[in-house]
């Protein structure tokens, strides 16, 4: 069985990323797109004989919508966009795959989940899934299996250095867009690359239930011009196992050594996103390196064509997942605008 797909979006992301993926899964066949204008959608695959459709053409989303032969879309949007799409395709009976976030803030993505738990699950005629293709990192899965090893889990840690000027951050041509340059979503990349690493780091704490967030405090603040309206975060968190955690995040940062690492009573784990370095009772045991490929986008593609044939939905794609990456970073900048004042979640028990 195959599934047809069209993309609802036709950006550098799509081009780059989603498509490669499609094109490597064989459960999925890619039938059309649809963007705001005939010459975007047909930028993608130019070469293949997709059907375009357009905000400026005779044609345009709920033609898309209504084709028998396009049981799945893959959404990907400028975030304070996003929604609206995820709730027509969903009514149309359309499987999705939305890019995270899973909305621009946690009083929209609580009302679209609210509403999809209520009106369109019953239904049993199509699903929602929230892209995060951190969690399909080989490096990071390889760290979780190993966290059982360090005893209780004491401390952790997240580091995020890039330098977003022109130039010196490969991702630059993404950002050029006026919807990142001049964002209309909370915190700019904060949001946008920023929940990526958060849901990395719950990713690996995730292997145990009693160490999900429960606090957040943080300071942020905005150290250049490129990416407004802040760019760097400093928090500190806390787990119901009293595990306690820093997150410092910096787009505007000389350093280059991100990663994550969590610290147990026996040993350390330290990941980024190509190595995997494992240390149990004072001895190096491991060093795992294991490369992603197009950043795991073509991983996480082929396990959600794989759940759509088989019926068994991939864990790491639940919008309840996403929900609880945006919650943190919501909490950071909410946290941050009143100079570091804790703030207690809500959502991390998904």
């Amino acid at each position: 069985m195959t599934i047809g797909v069209a993309f609802i979006g036709a950006g550098l992301f799509v081009k780059d990323y989603h498509l490669p993926g499609v094109q490597a899964t064989p459960d999925l066949e890619l039938k059309a797109v649809y963007s705001r204008s005939v010459k975007s959608a047909s930028s993608i695959a130019a070469d293949q004989n997709l059907d375009c459709y357009a905000e400026d053409a005779d044609q345009g989303l709920d033609q898309l919508l209504a084709r028998e032969d396009i049981q799945a879309v893959i959404i990907a949007l400028p975030i304070t966009h996003q929604a609206q799409y995820v709730r027509a395709a969903l009514s149309a009976g359309k499987h999705v795959l939305s890019e995270k976030p899973i909305a621009k803030d946690l009083a929209e993505a609580t009302a679209l989940l609210d509403w999809y738990h209520t009106t369109i699950l019953p239904a049993g005629k199509a699903t929602w899934s929230v892209a995060e293709n951190y969690r399909h990192f080989d490096t990071l899965r390889h760290a979780r299996a190993q966290l059982h090893r360090l005893g209780r889990i004491r401390q952790f840690r997240v580091q995020v250095y890039l330098d977003c000027r022109p130039g010196k951050f490969m991702f630059w041509p993404f950002f050029e867009r006026a919807w990142r340059q001049q964002p209309d979503h909370q915190g700019g990349a904060v949001l946008d690359v920023g929940v990526h690493h958060v849901a990395a780091m719950r990713y690996l704490l995730g292997a145990r239930e009693s160490d999900r967030i429960t606090q957040v405090s943080a300071l942020v603040g905005r150290f250049a011009d490129a990416l407004p309206p802040v760019d760097t975060v400093d928090a500190v968190l806390r787990t119901e196992s009293g595990a306690q955690g820093t997150f410092q995040f910096s787009m505007c940062s000389s350093l280059t050594e991100s990663g994550w690492t969590v610290v147990g009573e026996k040993g350390h784990v330290r990941v980024n996103e190509d190595v995997v370095v494992v240390t149990v009772e004072d001895e190096q045991e491991m060093e795992a390196k294991r490369p992603s490929e197009k950043l795991a986008v073509v991983k996480e593609i082929r396990a959600w064509g794989a759940a759509l044939v088989s019926g068994e939905f991939q864990p790491e794609q639940r919008p309840e997942e996403a929900l609880a990456d945006l919650e943190v970073i919501e909490l950071m900048l909410k946290s941050g605008e009143e100079n570091g004042v804790p703030q207690t979640t809500m959502y991390q028990i998904v």
